[in-house]
């Protein structure tokens, strides 16, 4: 799972997840396999623990013109999306799985990632 690639359709913002390259169109337009920065001030991703469960937030716009359109944590051996909608709170919950990948991606600014280690502190 650690070769999971995205794609995402500009025109209706389907998801499509790969593990490892491909090529996949959507709407008629080859989707480009999208490279995942670390996060900058304006993307930042929040990270808590509560019981079990790693809690995800973001202090990002949510309007129809510009909004984080899904977050996705892959590990070892899984991957979780979570859909996203304009004007819906950015609050997602995952069950610990242990070290992993957080991704967001923001409709107009591309997707971007941050590290998740599991350490005895947060272990649930």
């Amino acid at each position: 799972m650690k070769k999971t690639q995205f794609y995402v359709c500009p025109v209706c913002g389907n998801v499509i997840t790969a593990v490892g390259q491909g090529s996949f169109s959507c709407c008629g337009i080859t989707l480009l396999e999208q490279e995942p920065e670390t996060c900058d001030e304006n993307h930042q991703i929040i990270l808590e623990t509560v019981d079990n469960e790693y809690h995800v937030t973001m202090d990002h716009p949510m309007d129809k013109g510009h909004y984080i359109s899904f977050i996705a944590y892959v590990t070892s051996g899984s991957v979780e999306v979570v859909k996203l909608y304009p004007e819906q709170d950015i609050s997602v919950r995952f069950k610990k799985k242990g070290t992993g990948i957080l991704y967001a991606y923001c409709n107009r600014h591309g997707m971007y990632r941050m590290l998740v280690k599991l350490n005895r502190a947060n272990r649930g």
